[in-house]
């Protein structure tokens, strides 16, 4: 994808906030949800995404146009031959907007996913959505905090 149009590694921001949103039941920003989830959910089981979702995926593109283009001419002291021209995305709402939260970290999903081999897990302590390190073989926990949390809990219940 070109140009990039989203922060890195945004889709985990907002996917580990989601239970704070509140959507109305079949409303645009409810599908974004659905999407973002089934994405996450897909890359997390390392399975390919299925022709059903990326159809639903398309749809709301259409429904939503969520981005403006724009061209821009940097620097107008260097000569007209050599300047280079800029491509810019913006997005139309503004970010306290559902819609283009869920849309913006849909479409950071998307490019982290095209760009390497993305590997996404869920915190058996916490529920939050989090990227494992490289060289762990297993992981369970996004953080240390957790994984001291959890272990503490098995010993007092156990």
């Amino acid at each position: 994808m070109s140009p990039t149009l989203s922060r890195k590694k945004y889709f985990l921001t907002v996917m580990n906030e989601l239970h704070c949103h509140k959507v109305e039941h079949g409303s645009i920003e409810q599908e974004l949800q659905f999407l973002l989830l089934a994405l996450a959910g897909a890359v997390r089981d390392k399975q390919p995404l299925e022709d059903d979702l990326v159809r639903r995926i398309n749809i709301v593109f259409a429904q939503y146009q969520a981005i403006r283009l724009k061209v821009s001419m940097p620097n107008e002291n260097v000569s007209k031959d050599s300047r280079p021209t800029l491509l810019h995305a913006e997005f139309v709402d503004g970010a306290e907007s559902l819609k283009r939260m869920y849309m913006e970290a849909i479409i950071s999903l998307l490019e982290a996913m095209e760009g390497s081999s993305l590997q996404l897990q869920m915190c058996t302590q916490c529920q939050h959505w989090f990227i494992p390190y490289q060289r762990a073989q297993v992981t369970k926990f996004c953080s240390a905090k957790c994984r001291n949390r959890y272990h503490y809990l098995q010993r007092k219940l156990g």
